[in-house]
């Protein structure tokens, strides 16, 4: 909450809310295999991709030098929403995060398979 209201430390209103929160976990479990399903499909379509080992998000490379453009085509050809990796750091990759429901991955799955068939990735 204090990143989205620009100070370094929440004021103190902020600060009584976050701590009612201190006690609340997420399941580690859900995460992972959301970050397995997408991982491995992403994989098996050919994607080059490291596997996270605590975040909720992979940045797999673009098939295309331009990832402002595949990302643009993603979307419009897969209706798959994904980010440009050149906003974090990471020009020629792509950021598709998976702290979602997972029926909102597994709907993009198959979107996945055929932009790797598209771009012939796997040969």
């Amino acid at each position: 909450s204090s990143r989205a209201l620009g100070f370094v430390n929440a004021p103190a209103l902020f600060q009584r809310v976050v701590g009612k929160f201190q006690n609340n976990s997420v399941d580690i479990k859900d995460y992972e295999a959301k970050r397995d399903v997408l991982y491995d499909t992403l994989i098996e379509a050919g994607f080059h991709c490291t596997k996270p080992m605590g975040a909720f998000y992979l940045f797999p490379r673009s098939p295309i030098e331009d990832e402002v453009e595949f990302v643009r085509e993603l979307q419009r050809e897969e209706r798959i929403l994904v980010v440009p990796g050149r906003g974090f750091g990471k020009k020629g990759y792509f950021r598709i995060a998976y702290c979602v429901p997972m029926e909102k991955i597994t709907g993009a799955l198959d979107g996945l398979r055929r932009t790797g068939e598209r771009y012939n990735l796997k040969g």
